[in-house]
C-alpha cells in the first residue's frame, strides 16, 4: 500500500525543496538572513516566505497556502533580494546562503501593484456585484495596494458560464485569477487529478492549467 502514499502529481506540480540536515544545531543547519531591519537564523531551504512569516513581517500572497506545495504562480508576494538582477517571488525562494532580503521598496511596492492591475484586467465584472463582495481576499490586497481603478480595463460580458454541477462547489471560471489552489489541491491533497478532464471543458485548454 505504499504507493497509495506516493504524490501523483505531475512533475509541473512538484516542488524542488532542498533537504535540509536533520539536526539543525549542526553546521549548515540553519542560514542568516537579514529582512528589511531584523536578521533571524532560519533553517536551511525556509522560503523567504516563511522567514518572514516567523518574524512577523507581512507579504502579500495569493497562491500560497500552508496545505500546499509551492507555487509561485500570482508573483505578489514579490521581494528584493540583494545581489539579484530582478524582484523574486518569496514563496519559492529557498534560503540556502546568507541572503540580504527587502520587502517594501519602492520597485517592490510599485510591481505589486502593477501585477493587481494586471489580474483586474481579466476579472469580468465589478465588485459590488459581486456574492463575495466584502469577503474576497483579492479585493481586500487590491485595496492595500491602493488600486481603485482598471489602469488595464477589464471585461465587462461573461465569457464563462456558472458551473454548479457539484453540490459542493460553485465555480466562476470570470472570477479565476490562476491561483491554482483548486488544481493543486485536486492533484497534491485529494491526488483525483480531475482537472485534466473537467477544467479542459471550461477553459478548453489543458496548457492552460498545467503550463
Amino acid at each position: 500500500m505504499k504507493h497509495l502514499k506516493t504524490s501523483r502529481a505531475p512533475i509541473s506540480q512538484k516542488a524542488f525543496v532542498p533537504t535540509a540536515p536533520e539536526n539543525v544545531d549542526t553546521i549548515g543547519g540553519t542560514v542568516t538572513v537579514h529582512i528589511n531591519s531584523k536578521t533571524l537564523s532560519v533553517p536551511f531551504g525556509t522560503t523567504i516566505l516563511e522567514a518572514c512569516r516567523m518574524s512577523d513581517i507581512y507579504i502579500p500572497t495569493l497562491c500560497a497556502h500552508e496545505d500546499l506545495g509551492i507555487g509561485g504562480h500570482c508573483r505578489l508576494c514579490l521581494v528584493d533580494v540583494e545581489g539579484m538582477r530582478t524582484l523574486q517571488a518569496s514563496c519559492a525562494f529557498p534560503i540556502t546562503a546568507p541572503i540580504k532580503v527587502k520587502t517594501s521598496t519602492i520597485s517592490v511596492r510599485k510591481a505589486r501593484k502593477h501585477i493587481m492591475e494586471l489580474l483586474l484586467s481579466e476579472h469580468v465584472g465589478e465588485c459590488y456585484a459581486c456574492v463575495k463582495n466584502g469577503n474576497c481576499e483579492l479585493q481586500t490586497l487590491a485595496k492595500e495596494m491602493g488600486v481603485d481603478a482598471y489602469m488595464f480595463g477589464h471585461p465587462n460580458v461573461s465569457k464563462y458560464p456558472v458551473d454548479r454541477s457539484s453540490y459542493s462547489v460553485i465555480r466562476d471560471m470570470d472570477k479565476c485569477i490562476n491561483c491554482r489552489r483548486c488544481v493543486r489541491t485536486c492533484i497534491d491533497l485529494q491526488e483525483v487529478g480531475c482537472p485534466r478532464s473537467y477544467w479542459q471543458r471550461s477553459r478548453n485548454s489543458y496548457r492552460y492549467i498545467y503550463g
